[in-house]
């Protein structure tokens, strides 16, 4: 399928911003990026915050014929993710010959753009900020993470700085029924409401939804609830529910739950997005501070981890301990 055709069937790529004035932005931000563009000039960046925030895709708008580089041979776009990309040696190997070739075309810089930086080396890292000192005068770089704290300060030093919140679900509700509005859908707003707060902040997988749940013959949004629950879902919930058996001092749920929860994660482990996942987990009200405290301690070690799942399996057997030795503490206490 050609990539034109496939912006139009697939309504996550048909529907995703590709100016800056499509975008849902602080109105500061907002006027600074529109004068980048008008200038054809910009500093590089760090765009940090939760996922579904609009980092990723501003960055794409800034590399693409709609922004600051308008020509494809004056861009490099990696994923810091990627074992091929994260180390010190990509950098010295593809990145800074990149560098060393003028911009082609008009254009007045060039743009590598490091997506999930927050996945770089330590190394890597800091190679980037000397051959960004070295090219600056005509390359500038965007980075984009989730955690701004795993970026070292050298390199934070070396950007300008913007941080991305997650977009209010009734933005996002009136999103949505402005798509199924554009592609003649009937729908119950109660329905495009249900997706968006089950599937909240991930606007990709809230359009995938939406498109799925639209394929019918008669154009109308008929919501599956049980498809619409995610792996990532189910664990959520079911680490709520062992946190709070195990406060309780019901073993029996507390080892059921730990059951589910293990049996997901050995037959789905290449499925799961256990990065989001330690996020939900983090943000999850009713989890006491010190079950987060594993959470984030888990989280930072997932990015060099031999297995994520069994860092993530790690996790939960902390969790539980964590909340034993608590209720421990609180007895010896009375």
């Amino acid at each position: 399928m050609a990539e034109s055709d496939l912006a139009n069937s697939l309504w996550v790529e048909k529907y995703r911003p590709r100016k800056v004035e499509e975008m849902v932005l602080p109105e500061e931000y907002m006027g600074k990026f529109q004068t980048y563009v008008k200038n054809g000039e910009v500093p590089s960046l760090l765009f940090h915050g939760p996922p579904g925030t609009g980092k990723t895709t501003i960055a794409r708008i800034f590399a693409s014929k709609n922004g600051v580089v308008t020509k494809r041979d004056n861009v490099m776009t990696l994923n810091g993710s990627s074992k091929d990309n994260r180390g010190i040696d990509f950098v010295s190997r593809v990145i800074e010959p990149f560098l060393k070739i003028p911009a082609v075309g008009g254009d007045k810089v060039k743009l590598v753009f490091i997506d999930e930086a927050d996945y770089l080396t330590d190394q890597a890292a800091h190679s980037l900020r000397a051959i960004m000192v070295k090219y600056y005068d005509l390359n500038r770089f965007i980075f984009t993470c989730n955690y701004i704290s795993k970026i070292p300060e050298a390199l934070q030093s070396r950007l300008t700085e913007y941080k991305f919140q997650l977009l209010p679900i009734e933005t996002i509700v009136n999103f949505c029924k402005d798509v199924l509005n554009k592609e003649s859908i009937t729908y119950e707003v109660e329905d495009v409401e249900y997706i968006v707060r089950y599937l909240y902040p991930d606007v990709r997988k809230i359009l995938d939804s939406l498109q799925k749940f639209s394929s019918g013959e008669d154009n109308k949004l008929v919501v599956d609830q049980k498809n619409l629950i995610s792996l990532e879902s189910k664990l959520s919930s079911f680490f709520n529910e062992m946190v709070y058996s195990a406060g309780n001092g019901d073993g029996s749920k507390t080892s059921q739950m730990i059951f589910k929860i293990t049996e997901i994660v050995k037959d789905h482990e290449h499925e799961l997005d256990f990065r989001s996942l330690y996020e939900t987990l983090f943000s999850l009200e009713k989890v006491p501070p010190f079950v987060k405290i594993q959470v984030n301690k888990y989280a930072n070690g997932h990015k060099n981890c031999l297995s994520p799942s069994m860092n993530f399996l790690g996790m939960i057997f902390d969790s539980i301990n964590s909340v034993k030795k608590y209720s421990e503490m609180v007895k010896s206490q009375k």
